[in-house]
């Protein structure tokens, strides 16, 4: 009986102390805006017939209709009456694009050249210092003490020299699959609309 009390008590102080920090303003809740869609579903493209759809958060690229280099990339969130909510990267708020002011919407891999090899480069970095480490427990263990952290990272220094050549050149070769999977949907009369 006296386990029961202090578990109500304290759910009671929970409700109790969040309550407080909401009408303080010191917790904001977010309001989520009326969703046109199904949730978990996501967006569905419609052109003479054929259907696509687009499901939520994936990786999307939108284009205006009024300056085409002018773009918004992330995380496709949802959609309003008359928006799709994007989340970009690093955001933690989600930005709302007017349907009417898109001009095309492209999906699949976006990324550029850059981002794949500069991927390849944190990759080929990792494994070195993860080379360097490995040694320091080695030497660690067979009582090598101070010694041991200077021989971890001359491992690490020396396994990088093949080890970061060696992740450019893998990211070099993704960037390379990964060219033309991207998708581009053109939004307008004759071309593909929003369903709703």
């Amino acid at each position: 009986m006296n386990k029961a009390r202090t578990i109500l008590l304290s759910g009671l102080a929970t409700v109790t102390l969040t309550i407080t920090l909401i009408e303080a303003g010191f917790l904001k809740l977010e309001s989520q805006p009326l969703i046109a869609q199904e949730d978990g579903i996501g967006l569905t493209l419609e052109k003479d017939g054929e259907q696509v759809l687009i499901p939520l958060e994936e990786w999307v690229i939108v284009s205006s209709a009024y300056d085409p280099s002018n773009t918004v990339g992330g995380l496709y969130m949802g959609m309003t009456v008359d928006a799709l909510r994007i989340q970009e990267k690093g955001e933690p708020f989600e930005r709302e694009i007017p349907i009417d002011e898109i001009g095309s919407i492209f999906t699949g891999k976006t990324k550029s050249m850059k981002e794949y090899v500069w991927g390849g480069v944190k990759l080929g970095g990792l494994v070195s210092v993860g080379l360097g480490g490995v040694a320091t427990v080695v030497f660690l263990a067979d009582g090598g003490g101070a010694d041991a952290f200077l021989c971890g990272g001359i491992m690490a220094l020396f396994s990088g020299i093949y080890t970061v050549p060696g992740g450019v050149l893998i990211g070099f070769i993704r960037g390379k699959v990964a060219e033309g999977k991207a998708v581009e949907y053109v939004i307008g009369n004759g071309e593909w609309v929003v369903v709703k």
